[in-house]
């Protein structure tokens, strides 16, 4: 029986299903520690509202909570926002035989992997860095990153940029696991089995004429995101039986909402803030999906769920999911991040491509969504573990 730690910064939604899963295996003892409990019902700063996830985040496997020590509290990627000195205590009262870490990007990370050298104890590191967006961030940051990932025995890689980044730092062969960054394909499909055309139908409830292409974006309205280039960009060329529709929330909304008070775009909608047991209704009733994201966005998993729900997806090439869930024609398209005149050109197509090529896209997005899933990354963690 392998004792394993997997610590986390706080409980998350793409996660849960993931660890419930590991802790189903054979000859593996789970404990999930996290550093702070932060998005149990509080305030999401990116958001600006508050948060309950509609789905239990804590269920179905041993978790603990440590105390943070830190005198300003963040998980927004502040390296200084999560402190917690009782890592120490943990470690020598528990003496796990692995650990699994998820990043390097704040101090309880640091000190969690100095401290596991110490002991000896074997950590598998599971970061999501693409190599586009850390190959040039300088020498400095280079020899810092190699110098943590020298202290880790094996690393878990979530797609292809993930694992070139991995490389570029020089981690050989046999100490790569794969490990496809994934949501809950068969949660979304059963849930999306509820949807009612009558009451769910977000054509229907925003009135969007029959003929229109539904455009949906969803998440945070915030800088990484980029959700003003959409609107940026459809007015260089106005597709008229296109609709946007933005499901989410930020400090973005009220920009955006002046953009189309000032353009007077009778198509965008806002649908606000919709919880991980809602959004089938938005997926099923768009036609395509846009995620604009800039630097920051290493994976994207909204891409997934809307390829779960058969989706074609139009995806800045600054999004790290890129190269392993966009084949090119097939069932989207990329485009250069910031690129509004190439965006544009995407939108049309959207808007005049046959209703049988667009679903051929979907279909075709469902199709290679599925070597995306918790059970494919299983494997990947078993062999890492007891590698």
């Amino acid at each position: 029986m392998k004792k394993v730690a997997y610590f986390l910064s706080h409980p998350i939604q793409y996660q849960t299903p993931l660890l419930q899963k590991l802790n189903t295996l054979e000859n593996i003892g789970l404990q999930v520690i996290y550093f702070t409990d932060h998005t149990i019902g509080g305030l999401d700063r990116q958001f600006g509202i508050n948060v309950t996830w509609d789905i239990p985040l804590l269920n179905g496997y041993n978790y603990i909570f440590l105390k943070n020590y830190a005198k300003n509290p963040a998980v927004s990627g502040k390296f200084w926002g999560l402190i917690n000195w009782g890592i120490f205590n943990y470690l020598i009262k528990n003496k796990p035989d692995v650990i699994i870490m998820h990043g390097w990007g704040y101090f309880s990370n640091i000190l969690l992997l100095i401290l596991a050298t110490i002991l000896r104890i074997k950590v598998i590191m599971r970061a999501e860095s693409p190599l586009k967006q850390e190959k040039n961030k300088g020498k400095l940051n280079t020899f810092i990153k190699k110098t943590i990932i020298k202290l880790c025995s094996s690393f878990v890689y979530i797609g292809k940029e993930n694992k070139a980044f991995y490389k570029s730092m020089e981690v050989k062969e046999h100490q790569l696991f794969y490990t496809p960054y994934c949501v809950d394909n068969e949660m979304f499909i059963e849930v999306a089995k509820q949807f009612n055309r009558v009451t769910d139908d977000i054509r229907i409830k925003y009135q969007i004429p029959s003929k229109n292409r539904i455009a949906l974006f969803c998440g945070k309205f915030i800088t990484k995101k980029r959700p003003l280039d959409i609107l940026e960009a459809y007015i260089l060329n106005p597709q008229q039986n296109i609709s946007f529709v933005f499901v989410g929330t930020g400090e973005l909304e009220t920009k955006m909402k002046q953009f189309v008070k000032k353009y007077n775009l009778e198509n965008v909608h806002f649908a606000g803030f919709a919880n991980q047991t809602e959004l089938y209704k938005y997926y099923i009733s768009a036609d395509f999906f846009i995620l604009p994201s800039g630097y920051g966005e290493t994976w994207g998993l909204v891409v997934n769920e809307a390829m779960v729900h058969s989706l074609p997806v139009l995806i800045s090439d600054e999004v790290g999911s890129t190269a392993d869930l966009v084949h090119e024609g097939k069932n989207g398209f990329t485009y250069s991040c910031g690129n509004l005149k190439e965006l544009n050109n995407k939108l049309t197509f959207f808007s005049e491509v046959p209703n049988e090529k667009l679903k051929e896209m979907g279909k075709n997005s469902f199709e290679i969504i599925q070597q995306y899933s918790y059970n494919e990354a299983l494997k990947g963690f078993k062999k890492a573990i007891f590698s």
